[in-house]
């Protein structure tokens, strides 16, 4: 079975950045695995090495793209794509993104699409001129996928509300792969300390999670939170370290680090924090889960469909630091029953989102998509 993944992807053993890299990788390394498939990588994005590349298991394309330009990459993307996939002549195609997917719908190809986000509604979180002219091209690749797919993935319950209207394509519900090094076993956390990662800005609500340490610190002298992303808005960071100055050491900003860190920091965390004004479905949850640690976050975007309220953590409502508190105390009072919702986590995490499992879901749906085309 000859499948071709396309989508931005890390190159060779290098780390994946953001959530599409991640999700393309984790299944890459489990397909890879495969005896019955023959596996195709394909990109088309700056800053890695251009031509064919035979890897353990999969081969590995990067199409040329230009450095500095004018017009997006993307926009280039089918003219490079189309002789390729001519000569590779796959059985299934797996798209993670929509330039890729029009392409290969227009050329007759069995495709599977992946929905990972939603570019219009993200449009206003963008910012620049060049940055917000290539979203406006996203959202017409992204209606015109949507016209043309008789085959999506559904990270979420969210993508099929939202999408469910405008497309006639048969959804297919596989939850995003976490790494296999979570699902290792952890030793047992350090009492008191919770995790919070996220690039700083304003949608990731970090003022929330301050503002319940702060409510919190005199009961819980222990209380150590841990804040770990790019500064990605710097105003925004400024402020943030401002508002945790008084906390002392109760609030420490780390610098980003790779999945091993993030490993790292979740094995020695008791809680993961998630305070979001928006999200989708992010993959740290997956991540604490498999690790075995109970979370807090925000209801918001598919949140609430990962965390399942009372069994592996709490919800609170977005803007809610009274909630997110209350919801951190009932924790901190009681490790037993943090342990206990920890292991309820890891438990599922083994079946949604080990990379086996996930890749047995989306062989499935390639197989289906097959059928069907």
């Amino acid at each position: 079975m000859r499948i071709a993944i396309l989508g931005h992807f890390p190159i060779a053993d290098a780390p994946p950045t953001g959530g599409v890299q991640s999700v393309i990788a984790n299944l890459r390394d489990e397909l890879a695995r495969r005896e019955e498939v023959e596996l195709h990588l394909i990109q088309n994005r700056r800053g890695v090495p251009v031509g064919r590349f035979s890897r353990e298991g999969w081969t590995e394309h990067n199409l040329p793209a230009r450095d500095h330009r004018f017009i997006p990459n993307m926009w280039r993307t089918g003219a490079l794509l189309r002789p390729l996939l001519e000569t590779l002549q796959p059985d299934v195609v797996s798209t993670h993104q929509p330039e890729y997917a029009v392409v290969t719908l227009q050329m007759g190809l069995p495709t599977l699409h992946t929905i990972h986000g939603f570019p219009a509604h993200e449009f206003w979180n963008r910012r620049g001129l060049f940055t917000r002219a290539a979203t406006l091209w996203e959202v017409w690749l992204e209606r015109r996928t949507l016209n043309l797919a008789r085959h999506l993935v559904a990270i979420s319950d969210m993508v099929i509300q939202r999408y469910r209207h405008r497309t006639r394509a048969v959804f297919h519900r596989i939850n995003n792969p976490v790494s296999p090094l979570f699902f290792a076993p952890a030793p047992p956390p350090t009492p008191g300390r919770v995790l919070l990662v996220g690039n700083l800005t304003p949608r990731k609500g970090m003022e929330i999670a301050i503002q319940a340490v702060a409510r919190l610190r005199e009961r819980f002298p222990h209380l150590h939170l841990l804040i770990v992303g790019r500064e990605a808005d710097p105003g925004y960071a400024e402020a943030m370290r401002a508002l945790a100055r008084p906390l002392g050491d109760a609030v420490q900003f780390l610098a980003p680090t790779n999945q091993q860190g993030i490993r790292a920091l979740l094995w020695t965390s008791q809680i993961l924090l998630l305070t979001s004004r928006e999200e989708h479905a992010p993959m740290i949850i997956g991540e604490a889960m498999a690790v075995g640690r109970p979370v807090v976050a925000t209801r918001v975007g598919a949140v609430s469909g990962m965390v399942e309220e009372g069994r592996t953590g709490y919800l609170a409502g977005p803007e809610d630091v009274a909630g997110v508190a209350a919801s951190l105390a009932r924790l901190l009072d009681d490790p037993a029953h943090a342990e206990a919702m920890g292991r309820e986590a890891a438990r599922l995490a083994q079946a949604r989102y080990h990379p086996r499992a996930v890749a047995d879901a989306y062989l499935r749906a390639m197989h289906e998509t097959m059928a069907m085309a």
